[in-house]
């Protein structure tokens, strides 16, 4: 904007930053994704796409498998950015460089990753199933190896995974809702008793 003030910080953190600390300008990969669910159209610039044209290309090939020949011709933008999104952190993706995605709305649940390693809730949450929708994020294994420890019976384990998970509001010492089993009909509906065989 032509006669504004500009200020970029480049982040105290090299690992997300999306801006080159000497020079201002921004990295042809993005290390740090901002993701809001009401607009999720980022801008795809041509050094990303430089960047990025082997793991494109690559992309682009496996929608041809997927979906043929003709399909692979027409990637847009929208799906190279679901693409980024879908493959975070994975090495020979297009998401490989992502180290931090912060989604202002909810992620959908379309988006699935095995590698995510913090939480951090900042945002109301009203509900006890809308805290644990969003640790779920955290609760998928990154990997499925087995590991040395045995249990009891001499079976291998998992190796321990952990994610870290900050400001979200668990009440542990809640008591779980009972639910009715049992209905009854009010006054006057006898006649539309359900009668179980015996």
């Amino acid at each position: 904007m032509d006669g504004e003030r500009r200020c970029v910080h480049a982040g105290h953190l090299e690992l997300f930053r999306n801006y080159d600390e000497h020079t201002g300008e921004p990295l042809p990969r993005m290390n740090t994704i901002l993701v809001d669910s009401h607009q999720i159209e980022w801008t795809l610039d041509d050094a990303f796409k430089q960047a990025a044209a082997v793991e494109i290309e690559r992309f682009r090939r496996e929608k041809a498998e997927r979906e043929g020949a003709a399909a692979a011709g027409a990637v847009s933008d929208s799906e190279i950015r679901r693409e980024v999104m879908n493959t975070v952190g994975r090495k020979g993706r297009l998401g490989e460089h992502v180290r931090c995605v912060v989604s202002v709305s909810m992620l959908t649940e379309g988006w699935d990753t095995n590698n995510v390693t913090h939480i951090l809730g900042v945002r109301a949450f009203g509900t006890q199933l809308l805290c644990e929708q969003v640790v779920g994020r955290g609760l998928r294994r990154q990997s499925y190896e087995l590991g040395q420890d045995r249990d009891l019976e001499g079976n291998p384990l998992f190796e321990p995974e952990y994610a870290d998970i900050l400001g979200i509001p668990f009440d542990f010492a809640s008591e779980p809702v009972k639910v009715r089993n049992s209905a009854r009909l009010g006054w006057g509906r006898s006649r539309w008793r359900i009668r179980r065989p015996k």
